[in-house]
């Protein structure tokens, strides 16, 4: 029986969690991304960058089963969103890669949502029309999910789960939000792989998946009380004030994820941080993603 091909399309730390979670599936793991001599060996590296049509079409001959597509912009820009995200997926359709497949996986982002007013947001919230760096992964959403069927997109919330990360950053420059009450929504790294294995294993076993799936965990929490429990955990002292503050303010329900049959590991920020904390005595490593 032929084993499933994963194709992992920007394939850097998110990626490698979820090749390696794979492998001990026995699925073969493709990375392709712009430095493949930093994958594990067991990974098959392919080089090259996923904005540029020649590499993208090279890509044709892999005949992979699976597509996972985990897109960064090319700067904070709108044009480096419009190039990381919606152009790059349109590389990845002309050139009939997503076609050939049998279904994929986009990373996107919660940051699509139109609500700033800390009320919940579903799968079937209301997108945003305000915000242009936000059209552009809508628009990528839309993209691969016409040309690579079928498709899941997973709007994830902010990553983290390396040391020291955003919040502990700050907290050690003496910094907290000027805005303590604005919700953080989080998704632990580990939890956020397992999230894509869960939905590509049941795509090879014939279960369907819901064509969009919030990654979040499963308490929104004000910015205020994380910064308080962690200042308290790491004896730093809570000064208020300097940071910039965001505008995006919701709450994301992961309800639909957790229905499917999703378990998190790390459910809530005391048991992703808690876990970095107890780790982590005099040895930093690193976070991504935004709280």
């Amino acid at each position: 029986m032929k084993t499933p091909h994963v194709l992992i399309i920007g394939c850097g730390d998110l990626g490698t969690r979820l090749g390696w979670r794979l492998l001990s599936l026995e699925w073969q793991v493709t990375g392709f991304c712009r430095r493949p001599e930093r994958l594990p060996k067991p990974f098959k590296g392919v080089r090259g960058d996923y904005t540029d049509r020649r590499d993208v079409a090279a890509l044709l001959d892999l005949r992979p089963d699976y597509i996972v597509f985990t897109p960064l912009p090319t700067s904070r820009e709108p044009a480096g969103y419009a190039c990381g995200y919606a152009d790059a997926t349109a590389l990845l359709a002309e050139s009939g890669l997503l076609g050939q497949s049998k279904g994929g996986v986009f990373v996107s982002s919660t940051r699509v949502y139109a609500e700033t007013e800390g009320g919940w947001v579903d799968e079937d919230s209301r997108l945003t029309d305000s915000d242009p760096s936000a059209a552009s992964i809508i628009e990528a959403e839309r993209v691969f999910q016409e040309n690579c069927r079928p498709a899941t997109v997973l709007r994830a919330s902010g990553i983290y789960g390396d040391w020291p990360g955003m919040f502990v950053q700050r907290l050690m420059q003496g910094l907290a939000s000027p805005a303590p009450d604005r919700i953080s929504n989080r998704i632990h790294r580990e939890d956020l792989a397992s999230v894509m294995a869960f939905c590509l294993t049941r795509l090879e076993s014939g279960l369907p998946n819901s064509p969009v799936y919030i990654a979040s965990d499963r308490a929104p929490t004000p910015v205020g009380e994380i910064e308080a429990w962690l200042a308290q955990r790491l004896d730093l002292p809570l000064v208020t004030g300097s940071a910039t503050s965001r505008r995006s303010n919701r709450k994301c329900s992961s309800d639909r994820l957790c229905s499917a049959g999703f378990s998190f590991a790390y459910p809530d920020y005391r048991a992703g941080f808690s876990e970095l904390i107890d780790r982590q005595v005099g040895a930093g490593e690193g976070e991504v993603g935004e709280p």
